[in-house]
């Protein structure tokens, strides 16, 4: 597990307390970054980690504990896949106070080794094939370096494991993602899951699990 700050307990109620009055996050980041000497990481873990008790209990009537045969699945793609990478690469993972999966990697743009990626696609495949959703959609950042090369991919993938659905780029998956109106989207993005007309499934939080049985980092034990 990442080691932690000694004070990074003592950040996480200090970032609370403002978040929960309302203050802009960013400028609570810093503020309580500054103040512990936080670094990068645990920033990011704070931003990503710490969410208001309505902010949570929102999110939480949207979570479904599990997936069942025949379901559609729209999938934030990049949301998932770097996810499960970071945990593979051994970078810090975690649940956040919304019951959410999520890393700290900064990634963004950046796209995993192809031993990772390899690894990552497989868990996501032997998942489907347990789940049999009735059709999987992948929507995978347009912008991302090599993303149409990972849509053929993941196509093909899904022809040959007889899963029915389809991947592909868009500029901007999140829109997609927000406007669907039937089955269960697939995200750990706070600004998608608050915006959902329909269930939120934590699918990287699954894969692993499923797999690998971890101990994360959680959250909600900072809570009093």
């Amino acid at each position: 597990m990442f080691p932690l700050s000694p004070n990074f307990e003592k950040a996480v109620a200090d970032y609370l307390y403002l978040l929960e009055k309302g203050y802009p996050q960013k400028s609570i980041l810093k503020i309580v970054g500054d103040r512990y000497q936080l670094v990068s990481t645990e920033r990011s873990m704070l931003y990503r980690g710490v969410v208001t008790s309505a902010d949570r209990e929102l999110r939480k009537e949207k979570k479904p504990e599990q997936l069942h045969e025949g379901v559609m699945l729209t999938v934030d793609g990049y949301n998932v896949i770097r996810t499960v990478g970071s945990y593979l690469l051994g970078r810090p993972v975690f649940i956040a106070m919304d019951g959410f999966l999520r890393d700290a990697a900064e990634m963004h743009r950046s796209t995993l080794k192809k031993k990772v990626l390899d690894r990552t696609l497989d868990l996501l495949i032997n998942y489907l094939h347990s789940v049999q959703p009735a059709e999987v959609m992948v929507y995978l950042d347009e912008p991302v370096s090599k993303s149409g090369d990972l849509a053929s991919r993941l196509n093909e993938t899904f022809e040959q494991n007889n899963i029915t659905g389809s991947a592909l780029t868009a500029h901007s998956p999140d829109h997609h993602l927000k406007a669907v109106t039937q089955g269960i989207i697939c995200t750990a993005d706070s600004a998608i899951i608050d915006a959902a007309q329909v269930p939120v499934f934590d699918l990287a939080k699954a894969l692993l699990d499923r797999k690998f049985h971890p101990e994360f980092l959680c959250f909600a034990g900072f809570l009093v």
